[in-house]
This record gives C-alpha cells, structure tokens and sequence, in this order.
C-alpha cells in the first residue's frame, strides 16, 4: 500500500524525473518547485522510493483543485494515483475537492469516477491539442446553511 505525506524539496529531484517521464520534458520544474515550496505538494512512497505525487492548490473559485496528479510509468496501476487521492481528499480544507484532465486520459477518468467524484463540464480549447479538459468536483463536507 503506497504511504501518502507532504512533499518536501527533498523530493524536489524525483517528482521532476516522473514529471518528464509523462510530459516528455522538463518545463513544469519551476512550478513544481514553487508548489513543493508553498506546501501543496505530496508524494507516495512504495518502498521509500517516490512513486508518485500530486499538487493540490485552494484557489479554484475558493475551492481545493488537484491540478497535477503523476505516477510513475513502473508504478501504474498499483493504487497510486487512488491512494493520493484519497489522502488529498482527507485532507481537503475546503467543502468540495476539484480536479481536470482531458477527455484522452481514460485512467484519469476512470479514478474520478470510481471515488465517486462528478463530471462538472468541460473547457474545449484550453490546450492547442483539441483534446478537451473534463472538470471534475467531490463533496467532502456537506454545506452548512445558515438560517
């Protein structure tokens, strides 16, 4: 079972080397780094070594926003991507957890739905591919209504 913590800027190098084993390069480093920095990255572990990370931000319209979940080509289909999941949505700090990918990733989409989170509509022509970005949100605590 993948072990799930806060990423760290010791992680800094292995998050990079998964980040370019699924895009193809290494463009995102910046962001990873001021993401780890600013204490919204975590990591899973299988056997001490990182299998896996994802960056979880609060600024989707006041929302938490899952907007980069990563696992490592050896490691797929082993729990990863449900176990950081799962862990961010424990610690999600606000009432609805929101997530994207594109309409391609069929795992992505796979994972969302099996954790029980929505289709919440979709952004055509965010990137250049033609490929459409499918919105995802989880309830994690009910609305408190006041009276």
């Amino acid at each position: 079972m993948p072990q799930v913590r806060p990423a760290t800027l010791q992680d800094y190098a292995a998050i990079c080397r998964i980040d370019a084993m699924i895009l193809g390069n290494t463009s995102r480093s910046q962001e990873l780094h001021d993401a780890i920095s600013a204490g919204h990255g975590y990591v899973a572990s299988l056997d001490n070594d990182v299998s896996g990370f994802a960056i979880m931000t609060p600024s989707f319209y006041n929302q938490a926003f899952v907007s980069l979940l990563a696992v490592h080509p050896q490691h797929q289909r082993q729990g990863v991507g449900q176990a950081l999941l799962q862990h961010l949505e424990k610690n999600c700090p606000t009432e609805k957890l929101f997530t994207s990918t594109n309409l391609s990733n069929k795992r992505m989409i796979h994972l969302c739905r099996k954790l029980n989170f929505v289709e919440s509509g979709s952004i055509d022509n965010l990137n250049n591919d033609g490929d459409p970005e499918l919105l995802f949100c989880k309830y994690i605590k009910k609305p408190q209504f006041s009276k």
